[in-house]
């Protein structure tokens, strides 16, 4: 027998058979995989908690190649037991989990190309991002977020799987348009919450449910296999088999799992309207970072108007008071990003409220500060403005910050 190697040396694998490996040479097995079509996917994931998670771990895995994670969140002690990706050392770090989470995914799959953004999902992604995806993955714990990436991908026409965990419970659901729809399978109770969360400023509070929801690996596992399981047929576009439509529930405890239809799309709801391509304008000349001033310049000379305006879907808030004192302050802050943190400085004692006492939720030429950027009032890279003028509303994306998607 030779000599053991020792621990400092690294054992080679050789392929006897001098042909190249691949990561998903298993794969290849099975008659349908297209590995191609998978290495090449660009693929949302909203939520990095517990199961976000398995979401990430699986996509990376079955070597999809790009993956965008958006997460505003850090981690705690808590998110351990159930996180794959995480550790102790991460706890109190300065980094957020969208971060952690893709370093550890490329720690487990080196090929896997990955991009983050530590925001909201209802007002930090740009629907040019969204639009750039092959299938986006919701992981959420509110009905909010939900209802913002149903719109959101709705718009740009591109299939959104939801997935939902409780105990040793789950549920999936795969939304397509014209097939199945968030928005319309609300009660009047969901509405009741999405409706006061919707008047919390600060986005913990917004994406917040009411007390801790017990959740576990077993429940999160098994969810997220199945919500990539669907993603591969929406990369490989399989229609025919997806369950697209389609709701799935798990109990663990009781041992049982059903499938049915879900509630049927309605006829009106503010979810559907998909901007075709030919309703859209591609402007290389606009960017996020390009002042107010200059952007709304460029669209009257695209448009020979105006009468130009960019349509918001939240409000900008130009004034807020403190309420007890009653001292009044002008600032310029996207309400999603005015936050508890950020009211500190205008409250005279502590825990005092601010009103809002003026605010816009559009930008016009009569905007009190042209010189701020696009950015700036809460427009991120990418997005595709609603631009009203004296005669119809067009969609027009800042496709001057393409280069902004950039998987590393």
């Amino acid at each position: 027998m030779g000599d053991k190697p020792k621990k400092s040396q690294k054992l080679k694998l050789e392929n006897t058979g001098g042909q190249k490996e691949h990561w998903d040479d298993t794969f290849r097995l099975m008659s349908w995989w297209d590995a191609d079509r998978v290495k090449d996917a660009k693929v949302m994931v909203v939520g990095a908690g517990a199961l976000g998670n398995e979401v990430l771990k699986n996509l990376a895995l079955m070597n999809v190649g790009s993956i965008f994670i958006v997460d505003f969140d850090t981690i705690e002690y808590a998110n351990l037991c159930r996180s794959v990706l995480f550790r102790t050392e991460d706890i109190n770090k300065n980094r957020f989990k969208c971060e952690i989470a893709g370093d550890r995914i490329k720690d487990i799959n080196p090929n896997v190309k990955v991009q983050t953004i530590n925001g909201d999902i209802m007002i930090d992604v740009g629907l040019g991002v969204m639009r750039r995806m092959d299938v986006i993955i919701g992981c959420l714990d509110n009905r909010i977020a939900r209802l913002f990436i149903n719109r959101y991908a709705y718009k740009v026409g591109k299939v959104w799987i939801d997935g939902a965990i409780e105990n040793l419970s789950g549920q999936l659901n795969v939304y397509k348009n014209g097939k199945s729809c968030y928005e319309c399978a609300l009660t009047n109770v969901d509405w009741e919450n999405i409706r006061f969360k919707m008047g919390c400023a600060d986005i913990a509070q917004r994406n917040s449910t009411q007390g801790r929801v017990p959740t576990t690996p077993i429940s999160s596992s098994i969810i997220a296999a199945m919500q990539v399981q669907e993603a591969i047929k929406v990369i490989h576009g399989n229609e025919k088999q997806s369950m697209a439509g389609e709701q799935f529930k798990y109990d663990g405890m009781n041992n049982w799992i059903i499938q049915f239809q879900s509630e049927p799309v309605r006829e009106e709801c503010d979810s559907h309207y998909e901007i075709k391509e030919e309703e859209l304008t591609h402007a290389k000349e606009l960017r996020s970072d390009m002042k107010i001033g200059d952007c709304l310049t460029w669209l009257e000379k695209h448009f020979d108007d105006k009468e130009i305006s960019i349509q918001l879907n939240y409000k900008i808030i130009l004034e807020i008071a403190s309420m007890n004192s009653e001292i009044s302050h002008d600032i310029v802050i996207p309400e999603p990003h005015f936050s508890d943190h950020m009211q500190t400085p205008y409250q005279k004692e502590p825990g005092e409220p601010i009103g809002i006492t003026k605010y816009v939720d559009m930008i016009d030429k009569d905007f009190p500060n042209l010189e701020m950027t696009l950015k700036e009032v809460g427009i991120p890279p990418l997005h595709i403005l609603t631009v009203e003028t004296s005669e119809d509303t067009y969609f027009v994306e800042l496709t001057g910050d393409e280069s902004f998607l950039n998987f590393k």
